[in-house]
């Protein structure tokens, strides 16, 4: 099947627009770009103009995930299939288009109602990638900005609808046998772009994922971090099913961001699918236990 082939952009509403251009900068490293207009700051961290939008409107929520298709019959092959299976399915005008700097975009709902575009042509600048700090850059190309983390309310639903109609396909999943709390879903080598996690968060994402070319990358942006008293909400660990040495930094809108490296690459002709009984990781990640026996309590509050 033909469908999404990477994570292209995100859309993030925030009230404190100056601390996360602090972040952004000092911690991460990306470039800062001037937005379109006085209330949005573009990231860049790539050849693409950019690959995350921050818009000063106070939501401090993710507002829209972009995925990028290779060309325009698979564009309009995805908006098919979403249509036929009774999603509403927006063209978007030439203005919203050139906003995003691509040459054709559609709009939807996924079914936790998070606005969705799937677009070709992707934001390319001639003009090179200038981090804010030494860094050696970050793992993205045909394998997209990183990944993300949603809340699902309807697992099974949601599962469904990234798979028969997205194209993605199934990398992992954890929880008790019959009962998964969570679903790691690929459109390409990377690992997970998405992971949906099944019941209601207290927003929509849980986080987002920044892959760095190097470990060295990771360790200084980590002592930036601690030097500049930014919270690392979970301290430096390797997960289990990704392999991603990582830590996660506290972002101005209260949710996480993850910094990492050393990510599993999947080749399709050969994975298998596998079974974790939870997401916790194979060294460090100290905070992840608590946080994910707080993260299946407010599934089970929420009747996920």
């Amino acid at each position: 099947m033909t469908g999404v082939n990477q994570l292209g952009y995100l859309v993030l509403g925030v009230s404190d627009l100056a601390a996360w251009r602090g972040l952004a900068s000092s911690v991460l490293g990306m470039e800062l770009v001037p937005g379109d207009t006085p209330s949005t700051t573009y990231l860049r961290m790539d050849e693409h103009s950019h690959r995350i939008e921050l818009r000063h409107d106070g939501v401090d929520d993710l507002e829209i995930i972009g995925w990028e298709v290779p060309d325009a019959t698979t564009l309009h092959a995805v908006a098919q299939r979403l249509e036929n299976a009774g999603v509403r399915v927006k063209r978007g005008t030439r203005d919203e288009a050139d906003q995003r700097r691509v040459v054709e975009l559609i709009q939807f709902e996924d079914p936790a109602g998070i606005r969705t575009e799937v677009y070709y042509g992707p934001p390319l600048n001639q003009r090179p990638f200038h981090p804010a700090r030494a860094i050696t850059g970050f793992k993205t190309g045909s394998m997209g900005l990183g990944h993300l983390v949603v809340y699902q309310p309807d697992l099974d639903a949601s599962l469904k609808f990234y798979t028969d109609l997205l194209g993605f396909r199934v990398s992992d999943v954890a929880g008790p046998l019959g009962r998964p709390m969570a679903a790691f879903l690929h459109c390409n080598p990377r690992h997970h772009s998405i992971a949906l996690f099944g019941g209601r968060g207290p927003k929509r994402i849980n986080h987002f994922m920044l892959e760095c070319n190097s470990l060295d990358d990771v360790g200084s942006a980590r002592d930036i971090a601690r030097r500049d008293e930014t919270p690392i909400v979970i301290d430096l660990g390797r997960h289990m099913n990704d392999h991603m040495v990582s830590f996660y930094v506290a972002n101005p809108s209260q949710f996480a961001i993850e910094y990492g490296w050393g990510g599993r690459m999947i080749d399709d002709s050969c994975w298998q699918v596998g079974r974790y009984e939870s997401v916790e990781s194979i060294w460090g990640h100290p905070e992840l236990s608590q946080l994910v026996a707080q993260t299946a309590h407010t599934v089970a509050a929420a009747g996920g």
